[in-house]
This record gives structure tokens, C-alpha cells and sequence, in this order.
């Protein structure tokens, strides 16, 4: 009841997680993350993604976040880019990349700016299915990003098969690779493949400054993670005064 309401009565917001430039620490990316506001609160989309797939609501949830982030960042004047999280869902929306694209021409956001990220987790099983969709968003030059790389068997399979233009690595990795060596071996050949097939690499859950150092270290070229920078309803814009709001 809460989902469709939250639909209906527009209470889907966008929140805006920073991602920077490993080497200059400069915010040139965001992520896009879902929310649900509340008269009193702010619900996570971890608490009601599964319930609105499973309600068949998903992707009309995704459209509105969507076209009011694209005015947010036409409003706050964000030059950046913007990574857009898609359910598996969306690729069976047969309308769902033109829709994207007709919002993007109506905000002025060129869509070399804009990166869908499937989640391997969840891929789909039918590989026909996502080929098709990747090769749409392209064509409507859309870019492409592989979530959470290394979780499960497929990732190889995927950046052999798929034009992938941005791969995050597995947070679990990230977290673990100071204190254990398997987990920075596995790191070091994710970014060893990426660069020979010339995939950018983001690291995920960069939760202290230790770790931004080593990511640094190991050329991964972007970083995501508390300790860059928490979601927020405001887009970090570099030198507006949104940059220190940011930081909460």
C-alpha cells in the first residue's frame, strides 16, 4: 500500500551518492539512489525494491525518480555523470530506453552523460534479453557499468560478451583487501583485465582513508564510499555551496 502511494502521491526522491576521481579526489560522478519520503522519514529502497518489483510498480517507480533527478540536475547546473541503477525488470520494458532518452532530450542532459548499472547479482538468465538492451542503450548512446563485478561466476563471461564502459568492483573485495591477500589478488586482476580491455574501474564501500590510498595505488580510477562522500538530496556541484552540504 505504502509503494503505490508513494507513486501515486509523487513521493518518490531522488538521493545522489558522490563518486570521485581516485587521483585528484574530484567529484565527476553520481550515483542515482531511490527513495521513498515519508511525512516523517526517509525509507532506503533496500525496504521496498522487492515488493515493487514482485507488484509489477518498478520501472514506473524508476521514470519518476528519474525525470525528477534529470530537473534536479538541470535546476543545480550538475555538468557530471550520472549512474543510474536498473532491476532487471526494466530490461523487459520494452519502452524503457526511449522513455529515458525523450527525458533526457527534454532536460538538456547529453546521454554520453548518463551510465546504467545492472547488477550482476541479480543478472538476468536470459543473456539474449540484457544483450539486446545494452546494445539499445548504446545506440541511443547511453554507457553501460557492471555492478558488484566479481560476485558471481558470470562477470567474465559478461565483459567478454557485453560493450561494458564501466565495471564497479564487488564491495565485499574492496573492504577486505588490506586485511586479506585473496581478496586484494582478486582485486589487482579485476583492474589488471580492466585496463587491457580498456573498462574503467570504480571502487565500492571506500569506507576510510587506508583504502582510498590503496585504490589509489592499485589505479583503480574512481572511488564510492562513506568515506568520500554519504548519499544526499543534493548534488555535489564543484565549487557551489551544495559541495559542503554534501558532506553530511
Amino acid at each position: 500500500v505504502m509503494i503505490q502511494r508513494a507513486l501515486d502521491e509523487q513521493r518518490i526522491i531522488p538521493y545522489f551518492q558522490p563518486i570521485c576521481d581516485a587521483t585528484t579526489g574530484g567529484i565527476v560522478i553520481h550515483e542515482l539512489l531511490m527513495r521513498i519520503q515519508l511525512e516523517d522519514k526517509i525509507v532506503t529502497a533496500n525496504d521496498f525494491i522487492e515488493e515493487a518489483e514482485s507488484m509489477g510498480i518498478a520501472h514506473k517507480m524508476d521514470y519518476q525518480l528519474i525525470e525528477k533527478a534529470f530537473r534536479q540536475i538541470k535546476e543545480q547546473g550538475y555538468q557530471g555523470m550520472l549512474f543510474i541503477n536498473l532491476s532487471p525488470k526494466a530490461l523487459i520494458v520494452g519502452e524503457f530506453v526511449a522513455r529515458v532518452h525523450r527525458l533526457a532530450m527534454d532536460f538538456d542532459i547529453a546521454p554520453g552523460r548518463i551510465v546504467f548499472e545492472i547488477t550482476e547479482r541479480e543478472t538476468v538468465s536470459n543473456l539474449s534479453l540484457l544483450e539486446k538492451f545494452v546494445l539499445d542503450i548504446k545506440l541511443q548512446g547511453f554507457s553501460f557499468a557492471i555492478d558488484d563485478f566479481g560476485s558471481g561466476y558470470s562477470s567474465f563471461q559478461y565483459i567478454k560478451r557485453f560493450p561494458v564502459d564501466y565495471i564497479k568492483i564487488e564491495g565485499e573485495f574492496i573492504r577486505n583487501m588490506l586485511t586479506d591477500e585473496v581478496y586484494h589478488a582478486f582485486v589487482k586482476s579485476i583492474v589488471t583485465l580492466a585496463k587491457e580491455l580498456r573498462v574503467k574501474t570504480i571502487a565500492e564501500y571506500v569506507e576510510d582513508a587506508e583504502t582510498l590510498a590503496e585504490v589509489c595505488r592499485l589505479g583503480i580510477d574512481y572511488a564510492q564510499g562513506y568515506h568520500v562522500s554519504r548519499p544526499s538530496a543534493l548534488i555535489s556541484v564543484p565549487g557551489g555551496q551544495t559541495d559542503r552540504l554534501s558532506q553530511r
